[in-house]
């Protein structure tokens, strides 16, 4: 009974966007609006990124999820019910890394697997944003029945099609088309719906302000509501493995968990977002011959990032990341090496075009002394528009 409510409240969601000739509950639409430090810990399609690009250990590495691989081969499956019915394999990530060394030879091999234990912000599959953007539209909404149920009772088929002209342009269009410009009978019996309905903050609305557009008044309530869920809580798990050209299995095995929450308004043009990430690494002592899995580290790395985006459309357009890294080696140390290190970071991420970014990453150990620096290029492309836009 549950699945049937979901599925009804999606479809309804899906009508009344459909109804208002928006694109606004797009997965395109939705991934525009996430920051491209969200975008690196979890891929709604697919990104190519190439990883400390000027350093001695590159990596060209591919990340995606099994949901954009397979809307890629079937469109259908961005048919809204197939979309839920698959709404898990949009929270599992994995990626595949080569490794190159200076002279740009292959070096190794990196595999890896993340998964969303909870991701709020996915608002194209959130039963919460559904209810929320349909109470946050309800007297639009009702309106829009009563609308459709008056016409219905209009016996002449040639003023019943006037009647629904006017509808379309009031609700439906794109267009210019304000209150106070529609004729005398049409605001009348908007006045006599919304009265019928009780829809009384839709009559203090226009009372304010005579000049509203009626669709885009609608559509700016459920445009703060996506903006607003950016803010909600993501969390990741995962799990990746490093493979030398030696082809020894496992050298590395890194388990992390990453949390990211937003803590500004995100209606204002810029944000923060609070970003927490733990791993635990299981190393290859290089001390000893060959290759093991014997040196466990643990690091702790809690920050923020700050977000500065366009006041156009809300993308974000530059963020700076700052952290600190506690490190704590388990087994393994090696001489001269403390147990326990910790780091200061930050991460610069210009968005140079629409989908391409390039970070760079500064660490710095106080202990040591040392700098280092990372530059890294990202894109994120999605490979399936006319699939999402067709469906």
């Amino acid at each position: 009974m549950k699945k049937i409510i979901v599925i009804l409240s999606l479809l309804l969601i899906f009508n009344f966007c459909i109804a208002q000739k928006t694109k606004t509950f797009s997965p395109l639409t939705a991934d525009s609006l996430t920051t491209g430090n969200y975008k690196d810990v979890l891929n709604s399609f697919f990104q190519l990124a190439v990883n400390n690009l000027i350093g001695p250990d590159k990596e060209l590495k591919f990340t995606s999820n099994p949901f954009a691989v397979m809307a890629k081969m079937n469109p259908e499956l961005m048919v809204d019910t197939n979309y839920y019915k698959y709404r898990h394999l949009r929270s599992l990530n994995f990626s595949f890394a080569g490794k190159l060394d200076t002279s740009y030879r292959f070096n190794g091999f990196i595999s890896s697997v993340n998964y969303a234990i909870i991701n709020k912000r996915d608002i194209t599959i959130s039963q919460s944003f559904l209810t929320s953007a349909y109470n946050a539209n309800d007297e639009f909404n009702r309106l829009n029945d009563a609308f459709n149920q008056f016409i219905a009772t209009i016996a002449d088929a040639e003023e019943r099609r006037k009647v629904r002209k006017i509808h379309a342009a009031i609700f439906m269009d794109s267009s210019t088309v304000t209150f106070n410009k529609l004729d005398k009978p049409t605001q009348d019996l908007i006045i006599a719906l919304a009265n019928k309905i009780n829809a009384s903050k839709f009559l203090n609305l226009i009372k304010i302000d005579p000049a509203i557009n009626i669709r885009k008044a609608s559509q700016q309530s459920f445009d703060s509501l996506k903006k607003l869920f950016q803010n909600k809580l993501l969390w990741t798990v995962g799990i990746n493995d490093t493979t030398y050209k030696d082809q020894f299995l496992f050298s590395n095995i890194s388990i992390s968990s990453q949390l990211l929450k937003g803590v500004l308004n995100p209606l204002r043009n810029n944000n923060i977002e609070l970003d927490i990430k733990t791993n635990f690494n299981f190393i290859d002592d290089t001390v000893k011959a060959g290759r093991d899995l014997k040196r466990s580290v643990f690091s702790f790395e809690p920050g923020f990032n700050w977000v500065l985006k366009s006041k156009y459309n809300q993308q974000s357009l530059v963020e700076f990341k700052f952290s600190g890294s506690y490190n704590h080696v388990f087994s393994g140390i090696y001489k001269n090496e403390k147990n326990d290190r910790l780091t200061f970071n930050g991460t610069v991420r210009v968005r140079v075009f629409n989908d391409i970014w390039i970070p760079l990453e500064i660490k710095y150990d106080p202990d040591r002394g040392n700098v280092f620096g990372f530059i890294n290029i990202k894109a994120n492309f999605k490979g399936i528009t006319k699939a999402v836009n067709g469906k």
